[in-house]
């Protein structure tokens, strides 16, 4: 137990480090190339929900599969917001580390009658360790989002990649009931940094934390087959964007978007 809780601790270590050095250099460039320009921040909140169902088939002794198909909403519940289809794989070797691999494909509203097409691509590294009646985990997942349609460089990449890093505990008891909790941080890798002009300068980039998630939740357990999952998330959404002159290329507008999601979550899943 205690050399697991030592690989975990590293891996935190580890990975706070990793991304306080990615941010900082690329964080002071953008800045000193864009500080002349006015900066626009924006705030907002929204009521979310998903509701997702979910076929789990094991493949092996350690390994299984899992279709999910999901359903999300926006704007206080009124609009239907992405339709996803997620195929995983889990692999678990060893107890106390496990690996992730996912497919998603997305299909994204934009306006009224607008839909979009993209590609989700997860890798992750699973470390797990018990301690009393509590089951702590820590997840590190790359995710690559590659769109179908085209984008501008400059705004947005593609793809566009994130690490995002978890720490979960789920609480062991004798019930059908077992309660969890979680904190996620999103990092991009790639996010796009203001430049001066957009005809003279290369894309560069900035990296900073996107989204801090908050979750409380229980999972229930109906039968060997059948289990269910009710949580409540909120996400701290913080995006940075740039606007250009169609003709000379200089940077006209720097923006910070805020919202402040809560998401009510509805899961069932059936193991065969």
């Amino acid at each position: 137990m205690n050399s697991a809780k030592d690989m975990i601790r590293k891996v935190v270590i580890c990975t706070i480090l990793l991304v306080t050095v990615l941010q900082i250099p690329m964080h002071l460039q953008a800045q000193n190339q864009s500080e002349s320009i006015p900066l626009t921040e924006s705030n907002d909140s929204d009521l979310q929900t998903r509701f997702k169902v979910a076929l789990e088939i094991p493949l092996a002794e350690k390994l299984k599969l899992t279709w999910g198909e999901q359903l999300r909403t926006k704007n206080s519940f009124a609009d239907l917001d992405k339709m996803l289809t997620s195929f995983t794989l889990n692999y678990q070797p060893w107890r106390h580390i496990g690996f992730e691999g996912e497919y998603v494909f997305v299909n994204e509203r934009k306006g009224d009658e607008l839909w979009k097409v993209k590609h989700r691509f997860n890798i992750a590294v699973i470390g797990k360790v018990s301690i009393g009646r509590f089951d702590l985990s820590l997840r590190e997942r790359v995710r690559f989002v590659v769109r179908s349609y085209e984008t501008d460089d400059y705004i947005t990449p593609d793809p566009f990649t994130t690490l995002r890093t978890r720490l979960k505990a789920d609480y062991r008891n004798e019930s059908r009931w077992k309660p969890y909790a979680y904190v996620e941080l999103y990092n991009t890798l790639n996010a796009p940094a203001a430049v001066k002009n957009r005809f003279e300068q290369a894309v560069q980039h900035d990296n900073y934390i996107n989204r801090v998630r908050l979750c409380v939740g229980s999972t229930m357990k109906i039968n060997a087959h059948n289990s269910m999952d009710f949580y409540y998330m909120v996400h701290f959404n913080r995006s940075q964007g740039a606007a250009y002159d169609d003709l000379t290329g200089d940077l006209t507008q720097r923006t910070i978007k805020k919202v402040c999601a809560h998401v009510i979550g509805i899961d069932y899943k059936f193991k065969l």
